[in-house]
């Protein structure tokens, strides 16, 4: 029998390479980016780096093999230089020197993301569990802007030829059809549709912020029972990536591969500005800052165009970045939308800093006559909204900076969103300018960053910036230490400090060191952790 098995399988391999397939013709060639530059597919331990363009478009490759097994599905990633491109694979299952465009043949289908140099197509080939066990011919193709058919004849593109080796299904195989929901800001579930194969101990689940897949030796994060298709995530960062495989465990010692990935993004955490949250735009538009359009302060935002950009406060050319709008475009309508807080310790103010100048210049600038800019606060995540602050052709910004201050005392929400609204009307006004938003701010009016009230025993710190240890005068007169970062996120509490603070476990940057003093005061300081 097992003589008969490799006679079949030295006959089906022999067959294969007798055929003569059809060499694909791309006639504006590959040259301009529209290629196969890159071609892995991890899992299988396949790697084809860095071929560039092929001569005449097509590579033919035949001497390289892969290695895959039947009813196993393989993530797979191909690199181009220019974007919109897409790509099919086919196996000539059949090994008749023809490619089926169509399953069970055409075993992948995907486009790319990405602009030009970035571009990258990821996808997933799905080998036939009832294929049979051989050597056969895989055909990559890419085309420009369309789909590439096995026999190109048009288009921008390339196509690649390699050899593929099936071998029998495994005994055990992976789940399939993984899918995440019940997102929040720290937790998420990871469902799947069972296994074909009999599962008598469970499955095992694998999550990462990053897209690196495990292996067969990978500890697992997690496992379930047998029944289970879902499994509870929990203790995740917040607004961050993050990507799930699963496998199945049939007994102690089979276990399937892990199965294609599933990804999300946790929500963004609602923000407690302990001492003070700011955004300067160095980063734009922030961390979990986001942008919409369409709509207006009764409905909301209806829409997901971004008409908000960065670019130097007031355009003044000195590497301030700000947020800025322009408006001039009739029926422009954008929002700038930030992330939430939660005020419900009351004593917070908001503040920025805004002006209005002609477009890419620096000269003032009038508002067109319907024209609206607003500042708006919603209780309630964003569902409804209130105006705070109206500019209009009556009360246009100046050239020069203004602050813009509010106390929030009426406002204790445990989930608070400010925007800033923006709508160029329906009337065309010849007006062509920017309205600029520079160093946001959400802080305490007891202690705000800028004000801080100069306490009867001032506590020096050194020195600044620091490496592991920030030492602080007259520690005796300190009852705790609170750190929070730039964000106003609390990250450490110390309780009956020393002279030395040890802050070797925070990252590289900025904090505020907050200084509770025994006497019911307080005091702030910046820090700067090398």
């Amino acid at each position: 029998m097992k003589k008969f098995l490799l006679a079949n399988l030295i006959t089906i391999g022999t067959f294969a390479f007798a055929q003569t397939y059809c060499t694909p013709v791309f006639p504006n060639d590959c040259s301009g980016g529209d290629m196969i530059d890159s071609f892995t597919i991890p899992s299988a331990g396949f790697s084809h780096l860095d071929t560039g363009c092929s001569q005449g478009s097509y590579g033919d490759y035949i001497n390289q093999t892969i290695n895959l097994n039947a009813g196993v599905s393989y993530a797979f990633s191909v690199t181009h230089e220019y974007s919109d491109q897409y790509v099919r694979i086919w196996i000539d299952f059949d090994n008749n020197g023809t490619f089926d465009d169509a399953a069970p043949e055409l075993v992948a289908t995907a486009a790319s993301i990405g602009p030009d140099d970035n571009s990258v197509t990821n996808g997933n080939i799905a080998i036939p569990a009832t294929v049979t066990p051989g050597t056969y011919r895989m055909r990559v193709g890419d085309r420009f802007n369309n789909e590439p058919e096995p026999c190109n004849i048009l288009g921008y593109g390339e196509a690649h030829d390699y050899t593929v080796v099936i071998g029998a299904a495994p005994s055990c195989l992976a789940p399939g059809n993984l899918s995440s929901g019940t997102v929040t800001s720290n937790s998420a579930v990871v469902s799947w549709v069972a296994s074909t194969s009999t599962v008598g101990v469970g499955y095992e689940y694998y999550y990462s912020s990053t897209n690196t897949a495990p292996t067969a030796t990978t500890a697992a994060s997690g496992s379930v029972g047998a029944s289970a298709l879902s499994a509870p995530l929990s203790a995740l960062t917040p607004a961050t990536d993050y990507y799930v495989w699963v496998r199945s465990v049939c007994s102690a010692s089979d276990k399937s591969a892990w199965s294609l990935s599933t990804s999300f993004t946790t929500e963004c955490a609602v923000i407690v500005p302990t001492t003070a949250y700011i955004n300067d735009f160095s980063t734009f538009p922030g961390n979990c800052w986001e942008q919409a359009s369409g709509g207006d302060t009764t409905t909301g935002s209806t829409d997901t165009d971004e008409w908000w950009y960065d670019g130097d406060f007031l355009n003044a050319g000195d590497g301030n970045n700000s947020a800025k709008i322009n408006l001039y475009y009739n029926e422009t309508i954008a929002w700038l939308k930030t992330v939430p807080f939660n005020l419900s310790a009351g004593g917070y103010r908001v503040k920025f800093d805004y002006g209005v100048t002609e477009y890419s210049d620096t000269t003032a600038s009038a508002m067109g006559s319907d024209d609206v800019v607003q500042f708006l606060v919603s209780n309630d995540g964003g569902t409804t909204w209130a105006v705070l602050q109206t500019w209009n052709a009556a009360n246009a910004p100046s050239n020069t900076s203004t602050t813009y201050s509010y106390d929030l005392t009426t406002y204790t929400g445990a989930n608070t969103v400010f925007a800033f609204y923006a709508s160029d009307g329906t009337v065309i006004d010849s007006e062509d300018y920017e309205f600029f938003v520079d160093n946001f701010k959400v802080e305490s009016t007891t202690l705000a960053t800028s004000e801080v009230s100069k306490a009867k025993e001032e506590i020096k710190a050194y020195p600044n910036p620091f490496t592991d240890v920030l030492n602080i005068s007259k520690a005796d007169l300190v009852k705790s230490v609170s750190v929070s970062d730039v964000s106003g996120r609390l990250v450490k509490t110390i309780e009956t400090p020393s002279s030395a603070l040890h802050l070797g476990d925070l990252k590289q940057g900025l904090y505020f060191i907050t200084l509770n003093m025994k006497d019911g005061s307080r005091q702030m300081i910046k820090a700067i952790k090398k």
